[in-house]
């Protein structure tokens, strides 16, 4: 799919078929930082924390993540990376430049598709009780997830 004629609608019904055929869920959780905690630790784990339920925003930050990708004309990629509840944890990859796309295989011109070879399994957390416990222990939890192009809500601009 090319990235500047394709809408973020036509991306994500792509997507789904994509991971249809790779006999994953096709139900999508639009993660960013603000909502997973992961362990405060120097060891790569990929344990992590999701707040459930997400906040209904987050597929409008998803797509203008989308359509900022679109815009640098970097390349862009779909990326399933964990899954949580029988769903899958989603985000969009967008280079922060020329050698950052090379480095991720990425073309400027076409959609890419990937997914975790072993996809972890995010630990849900739908208590506030809980949720707050993670901000009160941050030499334990910090916010953030092991997926190292996960984006923030805050780095997104409308």
């Amino acid at each position: 799919m090319i990235i500047a004629e394709t809408s973020f609608n036509e991306a994500i019904q792509s997507f789904k078929e994509f991971l249809a055929d790779n006999n994953l869920p096709t139900e999508i959780l639009w993660v960013f930082i603000e909502d997973t905690f992961q362990r405060n630790n120097e060891f790569y784990e990929t344990d992590f924390w999701l707040k459930l339920p997400l906040p209904e925003e987050n597929e409008k930050f998803a797509e203008a993540h989308y359509k900022i990708g679109q815009r640098k004309n970097l390349g862009v990629s779909l990326y399933a990376f964990a899954i949580c509840e029988d769903k899958i944890c989603c985000s969009f990859v967008v280079p922060k430049d020329k050698e950052d796309s090379e480095y991720l295989f990425m073309s400027p011109k076409y959609l890419k598709f990937t997914f975790s070879e072993d996809l972890p399994k995010a630990q849900p957390v739908r208590s506030l009780l809980q949720w707050k416990l993670f901000t009160l222990l941050p030499f334990k939890y910090i916010k953030g997830c092991f997926m190292v192009y996960l984006q923030s809500k805050n780095d997104l601009q409308f």
